[in-house]
């Protein structure tokens, strides 16, 4: 039995519409097999396009995987030392609460007065530090530049 690609199944159906040419059949395989080659060449090509953009996105997730590995031992850093910072501070509360318990009023007088002391020591440091307290900025006179240049 003939193979099936090579016997043109039409024209045995319909009969030929050119009978005496036989150089037809030739030239339609060559054309059908330069199709094949410039479709197969054009899948390749693709191919290479899509090999481009999976290597791209690999590189990508890499990164993506690297930077979420930083973030997560970041989180834990910071964890640690928020655990500790609670620590502390539960630590100054206790001691808080036991000098609020104390019955002596002297230790908060000196809390009052430490922190009365801190406040002005900062009020009186800006004042120096702004040039007497002025509110007034210096002024700044712009003018366009009208000469073309840079735009």
């Amino acid at each position: 039995m003939a193979n099936r690609f090579e016997v043109d199944q039409r024209a045995a159906l319909f009969g030929s519409r050119f009978p005496g040419n036989k150089a037809a059949p030739k030239k339609d395989d060559m054309y059908a097999a330069h199709s094949r080659e410039m479709m197969e060449h054009q899948n390749d090509a693709q191919i290479e396009d899509l090999e481009g953009k999976v290597s791209q996105l690999k590189d990508i997730t890499r990164g993506i995987g690297s930077n979420i590995k930083e973030s997560n031992s970041l989180l834990d850093n910071m964890g640690i030392d928020f655990d500790k910072a609670a620590g502390l501070l539960k630590g100054t509360l206790g001691q808080l609460k036991g000098m609020m318990n104390n019955k002596s009023s002297k230790h908060m007088i000196y809390m009052v007065v430490f922190v009365l002391f801190l406040f002005f020591m900062m009020y009186f440091l800006r004042k120096l530090s702004f040039g007497g307290g002025s509110s007034s900025a210096p002024k700044v006179d712009l003018k366009q530049n009208l000469s073309g240049v840079g735009g």
